[in-house]
């Protein structure tokens, strides 16, 4: 990998490989599509690799090498297990798709896993008339489904894309794929989705207003509406350490230096302490500021208690309010000023709406710090079980105490403030769109489908359990080939022949190449 000391090395060598029609430039922008007669224009686009390009590159390519190696541990099972029915042809072919694995690499899957040569065309049949079924199933089984929401836009190419993900199981219940990015194209998915009562949405201005339109509670994202004090926080930081640094050059100086300079030297020593000082001391001041700010949009107050909309706004002016008394401080707060939105309280709003329910009046004087505790314990446990609230509910021997337990676990399942959810499958969507380039709206329904019953795997606190399960969805099958009605009748006729397998990976590489 080479690495970039300034932008201007980034353009010459664009230049200088142009000249000579070849060189790393060149390959690279042939790697991800970009002709050579274009590749001037791509100056800016390449700029992010002279600020944190290696870095970006490095976890890219190890991600890029997890999936191949998951698609590769799935290759090799396949051809242990030496599976040549026509289900398991359609579940490799199709599971690789989803996967983002390429038509050329699905048929190589498909002749280890069956000993059967297939045609791209065949490949590409068999993915047409799956993606032609998902949209239904998708609207049968999962549409709509839970009544709070975390939904954001993306853009695949030049189309923007809207999803709407539920927290808590990670089910994809909203999709579409729309021509233009307005609030009049995403009103109809909202228009869906009946239990849907509140969404939380990112600054995306079309979706905010479809969401509103629709009569549903928008919540802020904080991670958003923060995002710009945490990123002057970090510039602020890296002048806290060129003034640090100004202050070990000054006194290395003064060491060095020869009595008749020390006084001259010394007065510009005890500045720089002075200066690095200030800086450190303001850094400290206004972080601890900013953790007051963000700790006013908790669940709980700093005295344990639960949090209201009104105490949340009190605690972040009055942060904010202690933060002005310096010209940096003001910076700071001027950069908070999104989170006065009434939008970004929704989520404490709903936890009050819950939790008044209970009339827990005739508990005693001490009912709020007792309510405040069980609240407490009920999100750490939350985060480690993600099993819906009907499970729960199941589960439940019906008295009183259970009773005040699940509405204060639907209390909390409900008071969601981030979009960070949808996140993780727009991530999921990316990777795919790589590998595969166009993906067209029947192919994303079908994506959703194997999104939603997929178990989670290792690592997870959902682990062994599919967004479906989690969320309470009764399936008449945990398979989602069958689900989508495919079998060897329906599916499209595989146009194959009979091939001996080969007797090691290398001899399989040479007869794909062939």
């Amino acid at each position: 990998m080479v690495h970039f000391t300034s932008p201007w090395e980034v353009v010459n060598g664009m230049q200088s490989a142009r000249q000579r029609g070849h060189g790393w430039v060149t390959t690279y922008l042939r790697q991800v599509g970009v002709p050579r007669s274009t590749g001037y224009r791509w100056e800016g686009e390449l700029r992010w690799l002279v600020e944190s390009g290696a870095e970006e590159l490095r976890r890219l390519r190890a991600e890029c090498a997890g999936l191949r190696a998951e698609v590769s541990r799935r290759g090799e099972a396949a051809a242990v297990e030496a599976a040549r029915s026509r289900v398991r042809e359609l579940g490799v072919i199709l599971e690789a798709a989803v996967l983002g694995t390429s038509d050329g690499e699905i048929v190589r899957l498909v002749w280890q896993a069956t000993g059967r040569s297939l045609s791209h065309a065949t490949v590409n049949a068999v993915i047409a008339e799956a993606s032609r079924r998902a949209p239904e199933v998708f609207a049968r089984y999962f549409a709509g489904v839970g009544c709070v929401g975390a939904a954001d836009e993306i853009f695949l190419g030049r189309s923007p894309l809207l999803l709407v993900v539920e927290p808590r199981s990670l089910l994809l219940s909203g999709l579409r794929l729309a021509e233009r990015c307005t609030a009049e194209d995403w009103k109809a998915v909202f228009a869906t989705m009946a239990d849907l009562h509140q969404c939380v949405c990112d600054g995306g201005s079309a979706v905010n207003a479809a969401a509103g339109a629709a009569g549903l509670g928008v919540a802020g994202d904080l991670f958003h509406g923060e995002r710009e004090a945490v990123a002057w926080l970090g510039r602020f930081l890296a002048g806290c350490e060129k003034r640090l640094q100004a202050e070990a050059n000054a006194r290395a100086a003064l060491e060095a230096a020869e009595e008749c300079e020390a006084e001259r030297l010394r007065s510009r020593y005890q500045q720089a302490v002075a200066e690095a000082d200030r800086m450190v001391g303001e850094w400290c001041r206004l972080t601890d500021l900013f953790a007051r700010a963000r700790r006013a949009f908790d669940l709980l107050t700093p005295e344990g208690r639960p949090n209201t909309p009104r105490a949340a706004r009190a605690a972040f002016e009055a942060a904010r309010a202690a933060m002005r008394s310096t010209p940096e401080g003001g910076t700071l707060a001027d950069k908070l000023k999104p989170l006065r939105e009434p939008r970004f309280f929704t989520h404490l709003g709903t936890l009050e709406r819950h939790l008044s329910r209970l009339h827990l009046e005739q508990v005693g004087p001490e009912r709020a710090a007792r309510l405040g505790r069980l609240l407490a314990a009920t999100v750490a446990w939350r985060r480690r079980d993600k099993d819906s609230l009907s499970v729960l509910r199941a589960a439940s021997a019906g008295s009183l105490a259970d009773e005040v337990e699940l509405a204060v676990i639907e209390a909390v399942d409900q008071a969601v403030r981030s979009s960070s959810a949808v996140e993780g499958v727009n991530a999921r969507i990316r990777i795919v769109q790589v590998a595969r380039k166009r993906l067209g709206e029947d192919f994303l329904y079908l994506l959703a489908v194997y999104h939603n019953m997929h178990k989670f795997g290792r690592g997870s606190v959902r682990e062994g359990k599919s967004p479906a399960e989690l969320a309470g969805i009764q399936l008449p099958t945990d398979n989602w080939i069958e689900l989508l009605g495919l079998d060897a009748a329906q599916a499209p006729a595989a146009n194959a022949t009979e091939v001996t397998p080969p007797a090691s990976s290398a001899a399989a590489g040479a007869k794909t190449a062939a």
